[in-house]
């Protein structure tokens, strides 16, 4: 499990976006049932729209009324959707599909963006030193300094020690995520915080890594163990989960096509859970978001559990947020040794690991919650773990009757083979993380040494689960993998090898198990409506279809026919949700360009000011913050799109007189002329 390379976007306009390519596939019009054709509020024509709908057809437009899909068809019908009111958009040839959906991720964890540390761009421990303690020394004000993104293939089995974490800090708590989000390194001020000391036994599920030779803890705790830790430390206000979603939906899953993304993980009566539900009640939420309650065989009784869950569930009925399934860990990961296998690791003889869960209390707490009405949902990396995992479905399957209950299991890196049947024959989801079918140092440093290579090149299965009928869904793990760009999932799992990056002693072209390469089309099912069947929303979103919500994306390349290694750069040019435009890349690209200009015209106004003090002394008082400046020609402020009057603000630079009087002309920083006002 790790973070991808960094996104790769092109930085041309919408605009300017002339994407050859026609329509392939007759498109038989899909119209409202009833009644003359509604004048739609906004008709988008002239594209390559993959409705993936169940015949796979391709159209040319649609048009949207109210967030609702009205009418899919060629441009010719498009025409009666249009009134004296609807707005326009030529498509240039662009392609279009529905807006993705990413089945298994954490968005609850975006505000790490925002206050915690991250080192996962690093490579040495001289370096995550450095830059643990620049972060503390900036933020003075933080009680407990946490932060995520080291490398454990870098380290021996024991990982990095508490005394190095002090090296940086030592003053306060440090708690650092691995890349995994399963184990956590920490300083000797956490230890004592947790009161971990050499008698400290290591938890049900959990392990708590030790100096050689002795009971010391060395500073790596991992699965169940991090717990010691965590729970001591504070969470995170409401604000400040608000804060990290939105930022997520604005600088990740809107520029990158998101539209409805699945939690895996949330814990009941948290702060989390209130950011949602809240934001849901404010009308702020841009994408439809769909969460599992996590629960773990150290957190009460299973009754307990249950209960728990099915009051969170009541209190988020909306249609954005809503609480219908619960999360089983059944195992860790291969690089803390805690994934469970059929058989043993290759570096520790006799070691099989050992299952989060016993068995009696597995199944009862599956059944249970099946009984109630939960979608269930599993972590398993190893075979072991998987066949547990089915194994639990299959006894909740016959006690709750449910016939469709649509349970998922997650990250499937070791399956045995005869497990792809039981998956179709119980109608399980695999819930698959494309990023990872790759080579990577995970492979070469991790998984070669402690798997083997027959093991090691047997990773990661996909094309058996389609082979066998099962619904097969693509998902990042956010914020395991960042940038989760759904394009670079695409195009990896029709690849299985990255697009070259030596920095991950990567062999470019070399690719992981190439016969369970896929197709592109089924990459775009279980990137789309095979995510909405998961989730339990393809009655209202994951293909493009009259009566569905309006979610699509528009691409810069139509990936169903440009070569595979050019699909991660189609770029995302547009997303709409709910039949609103929630990013659009001319917008970003045009008003990243204003600024820049703006920056350079107080650049000029100083240097200005600066040569004429002399004749002009109160110019030697002109600031970035606040210029004296007189607007001619500006035709409308870009962030609101309204025109401009002389003098006015423009976003968050605000322009001011200074006494009036003597005008001057910058010219050469903006396409349209600027007058000045100086004294």
């Amino acid at each position: 499990m790790r973070r991808s390379l960094p996104l790769l976007i092109a930085g041309c306009l919408f605009a300017a976006l002339l994407v050859a390519g026609a329509v392939t596939r007759a498109a038989g019009a899909e119209t409202s049932p009833v009644g003359p054709p509604p004048i739609a509020d906004t008709v988008y024509t002239n594209g390559v729209v993959a409705t993936e709908n169940a015949t796979h057809t391709l159209a040319q437009a649609i048009a949207v009324k109210d967030g609702t899909i009205v009418y899919v068809g060629d441009d010719a019908g498009a025409a009666a959707y249009v009134g004296a009111g609807t707005a326009s958009v030529d498509l240039h040839g662009a392609f279009v599909s529905p807006g993705f959906i990413d089945s298994h991720a954490h968005p609850d964890s975006a505000l790490v963006d925002l206050y915690e540390v991250d080192i996962y761009s690093l490579h040495t421990m001289a370096a995550y030193q450095a830059k643990i303690r620049a972060f503390a020394a900036k933020h003075k004000d933080l009680q407990i300094i946490q932060g995520s993104g080291w490398d454990t293939s870098r380290f021996s089995s024991m990982g990095p020690t508490a005394r190095q974490l002090d090296a940086a800090v030592k003053d306060r708590p440090v708690v650092i995520w691995d890349q995994s989000y399963h184990e956590i390194w920490v300083n000797s001020a956490a230890l004592k915080l947790a009161g971990i000391t050499s008698k400290t036994k290591d938890p049900k599920g959990g392990v708590i890594e030790r100096y050689p030779g002795t009971n010391q803890p060395s500073g790596v705790l991992r699965e169940a163990a991090t717990a010691l830790v965590t729970d001591k430390v504070p969470d995170f206000t409401v604000a400040q989960y608000e804060a990290g979603l939105l930022h997520l939906q604005r600088d990740v899953l809107g520029p990158l096509g998101f539209t409805t993304v699945f939690d895996a993980s949330l814990e009941p009566g948290s702060n989390a859970i209130a950011a949602f539900e809240d934001l849901e009640q404010k009308g702020e939420l841009t994408v439809r978001y769909r969460g599992a309650i996590h629960f773990d065989p150290g957190s009460g009784t299973v009754d307990e559990q249950v209960q728990q869950a099915v009051a969170e569930r009541a209190l988020h009925t909306g249609d954005l947020f809503q609480t219908n399934a619960v999360k089983f860990f059944m195992d860790g990961v291969v690089e803390g040794h805690t994934a469970l296998l059929n058989a043993p690791y290759k570096d520790r003889p006799n070691f099989c690991a050992k299952p989060v869960w016993q068995w009696d209390e597995l199944k009862e707490a599956a059944v249970k919650a099946a009984q109630q009405g939960f979608q269930l949902h599993f972590h398993a990396i190893g075979d072991a773990a998987t066949s547990m995992a089915l194994n639990a479905i299959g006894a909740a399957e016959i006690v709750s009757g449910n016939a469709t209950p649509r349970d998922g299991i997650t990250h499937l890196q070791l399956v045995t083979p005869t497990d792809y049947e039981r998956f179709a024959q119980l109608k399980v989801v695999a819930v698959t993380q494309p990023y990872w079918f790759v080579k990577d140092s995970y492979y070469w440093d991790l998984q070669l040494p402690f798997l083997g290579k027959w093991r090691a090149d047997r990773e990661y299965p996909m094309k058996s689960f389609f082979d066998h009928g099962v619904v097969v869904t693509s998902s990042s793990d956010y914020p395991v993998t960042v940038p989760p760009d759904p394009l670079q999932a695409i195009q990896t799992g029709v690849t299985r090898y990255f697009r070259g990056a030596s920095e991950w002693s990567v062999k470019k072209n070399d690719p992981l198990w190439p016969a369970q390469r896929v197709t592109v089309q089924q990459m775009l099912d279980a990137s789309t409506i095979n995510g909405a069947y998961s989730t339990f929303t393809d009655a209202e979103t994951g293909s493009i279809e009259v009566g569905k919500s309006a979610d699509f994306v528009v691409l810069g390349k139509n990936i169903l026919t440009c070569p595979s290694a050019q699909i991660s750069k189609a770029s995302v040019m547009l997303t709409v949700f709910q039949g609103k435009t929630v990013w659009d890349r001319a917008d970003v690209a045009r008003n990243t360009a204003v600024k820049e200009g703006i920056h350079s015209i107080q650049i000029g106004i100083q240097s200005w000011a600066v040569d004429h003090k002399d004749a002009y002394p109160d110019a030697s008082m002109v600031t970035p913050a606040g210029l004296a400046s007189y607007v001619d020609s500006w035709p409308a402020n870009p962030w609101t799109g309204q025109p401009m009057a002389p003098g006015t603000a423009a976003g968050d630079y605000t322009y001011t007189q200074l006494n009036g009087g003597k005008r001057f002309r910058l010219a050469g920083h903006l396409a349209n002329a600027v007058d000045y006002v100086v004294p």
